[in-house]
């Protein structure tokens, strides 16, 4: 039985508990709503269906050392029963039908289905991600390599200059991350001329009530505070400082810890007459032994709600998401980071479908966290996703009626999977292996 057809079998079976608890992990109803909403369903019987399709997308990238031909083969995707020859590769479809599968369907219901699962999943570890009262993210940009061709270079573009170009086209992405489950909450992708902040600013208007936001000092934009407390619905930021801010010193709240107030330049208020003249936030001074002098700015002003000391301890949590994305590019794409969609949309389509398998996989390690009484940033990633891919080749194999067996063996695995008590960094970060030593190839 393949992989679609098992989901199928299991969409129509009874509800018992651990198939209940199978069903949710899987997201069976969540694609199929995921494809009406956004017009997707078909009732024509196809070789390789729509809500198969969808699931070639998010195993692609859980199986980054396979061919996209060769995940159809061994999930099982395709529909059984057509007369047609099968290929050499022994897929029951050819490279071009499968290409022509994921245009069908397009970007949409990819994306549809990211929302809906991120919102679900967020919320189902929402209590391991509260800080006094204040649900934590942080927020930060990277970049994604993708295929090298004149298509995804006129849309997303490339570092550098026309005569030290990079040699791949790249996209600019922003994320927002839990940082408590490490789960990617919001992401935004966008073209390499487009900036962090830019981007950034798409996902800040969609930061839940009563929340804290991380952000690297490259997000040091007044503005940008300034709209993040707009709302006035609890949302709070905390920064990292650069040197040379200057502002006005109104109140000193403890040693190293006082309140300023900034003014925002004229430029910003004349694109975005709403914004105001200035804008108070509190500053932490501190310094680690070892490391240089450090500041912080925050939008939470008040020294007994939320001390000082907390405070520093809490910024460098932001680190978590530098790991997400390290896990992201590391073990999921395996180093490999070109998206290999030679198509701007199908990059697109690819990218989410490769964060919605990352939130799969850190949404299984949040719930064995919780049966293991550790934290999920003690969870270790790499295990989890190779349990988690033999699970789906499993499926396409074992007897329906065995799926709820296989899948509590998959639980009870993964509570094992705890990595011991992270070290406190003691030294500052450097590179310890230089770096090629080849001249760079350049692209013509």
């Amino acid at each position: 039985m393949g992989f679609h057809e098992w989901l199928t079998d299991v969409g129509r079976r009874s509800r018992s508990e651990s198939l209940q608890n199978l069903r949710s992990q899987v997201g069976i109803e969540w694609v199929q709503e995921a494809l009406k909403r956004t017009g997707t369903q078909t009732i024509r019987r196809r070789k390789l269906p729509n809500e198969a399709v969808v699931w070639l997308v998010v195993g692609i990238a859980l199986f980054r050392d396979r061919s996209i031909d060769a995940v159809v083969k061994d999930l099982g995707l395709a529909v059984a029963g057509t007369k047609r020859r099968q290929s050499p590769t022994g897929s029951p479809l050819s490279s071009a039908a499968v290409a022509n599968a994921r245009e069908r369907i397009g970007v949409e219901p990819l994306l549809e289905l990211y929302t809906l699962l991120g919102e679900r999943w967020v919320a189902e570890c929402d209590g391991q991600n509260q800080w006094r009262s204040l649900r934590l993210f942080a927020l930060d940009g990277s970049a994604l390599r993708i295929a090298d061709t004149p298509a995804n270079q006129e849309v997303y573009g490339r570092p550098g200059s026309k005569r030290s170009a990079a040699g791949y086209p790249q996209a600019r992405v922003v994320g927002l991350l839990t940082l408590g489950s490490r789960l990617l909450a919001d992401f935004v992708v966008g073209s390499w001329e487009q900036g962090e902040q830019t981007l950034a600013q798409m996902i800040l208007g969609n930061l839940p009530a009563q929340s804290l936001v991380v952000l690297d000092r490259n997000f040091v934009n007044y503005a940008l505070y300034a709209r993040i407390l707009a709302s006035g619905n609890g949302r709070h930021f905390l920064c990292r400082g650069k040197k040379g801010l200057r502002g006005r010193v109104l109140r000193r709240l403890g040693p190293n810890d006082v309140l300023i107030e900034f003014q925002i330049s004229s430029a910003q208020r004349k694109a975005d007459p709403l914004l105001p003249a200035t804008i108070v936030v509190r500053q932490v001074d501190y310094c680690i032994p070892g490391f240089r002098p450090s500041q912080l700015l925050t939008s939470l002003l008040d020294p007994q709600a939320y001390p000082a000391r907390e405070i520093i301890e809490l910024y460098h949590k932001r680190w978590e998401i530098e790991i997400a994305y390290d896990e992201i590019k590391t073990h999921t794409l395996q180093r490999e980071e070109t998206i290999r969609s030679r198509n701007p949309d199908l990059v697109l389509q690819e990218i989410y479908g490769l964060l919605i398998a990352y939130n799969l996989v850190r949404v299984m390690m949040a719930r064995a966290a919780i049966s293991a009484g550790v934290d999920p940033c003690r969870m270790s990633f790499r295990n989890s996703l190779l349990e988690i891919r033999d699970f789906f080749l499993l499926a396409g194999a074992a007897a329906p009626g065995t799926l709820p067996k296989h899948y509590r063996t998959l639980c009870g695995h993964l509570v094992l999977l705890v990595l011991p008590d992270r070290r406190r960094r003691r030294y500052p970060r450097a590179v310890k292996i230089k770096m090629s030593g080849y001249l760079r190839k350049k692209p013509n």
